[in-house]
């Protein structure tokens, strides 16, 4: 069985919000320390909503900064939402008007995988 996670944003960890309807967020800043512990329940998330989700996923990153630990997280992420056989997965990524950085980060996880990435500026 899946259920909904929602953890609150800290000093140095995003906002997340997994919903089993498919709709689900990641946003603020992320560089824990501990980045294992902080990111395992929501890659289990993933893991298992290939096998017990039934609607399309959307997922929103807004990020206002992430480091190169964080970075390989997502793209496990992104591994696991490439599983997702039965529905259709979106990555709405977004990033600063300014920030040509965070959207060419953006840009080089849709060309490591096959999902489709719409991209929003804020």
């Amino acid at each position: 069985m899946l259920s909904n996670v929602e953890l609150a944003a800290g000093d140095d960890t995003p906002y997340v919000l997994l919903n089993v309807d498919g709709k689900c967020k990641i946003e603020g800043k992320s560089y824990p320390e501990d980045i294992v512990t902080f990111y395992m329940p929501i890659i289990k998330w993933f893991e298992k909503y290939k096998d017990f989700g039934s609607n399309d996923v959307v997922l929103d990153i807004k990020l206002a900064y992430f480091n190169s630990a964080s970075s390989k997280i997502f793209i496990e992420i992104f591994e696991h939402l490439e599983d997702i056989k039965d529905n259709s997965v979106t990555v709405n990524w977004y990033y600063a008007e300014n920030d040509e950085e965070l959207l060419d980060s953006g840009k080089i996880y849709e060309s490591l995988t096959n999902l489709n990435f719409n991209y929003f500026a804020f």
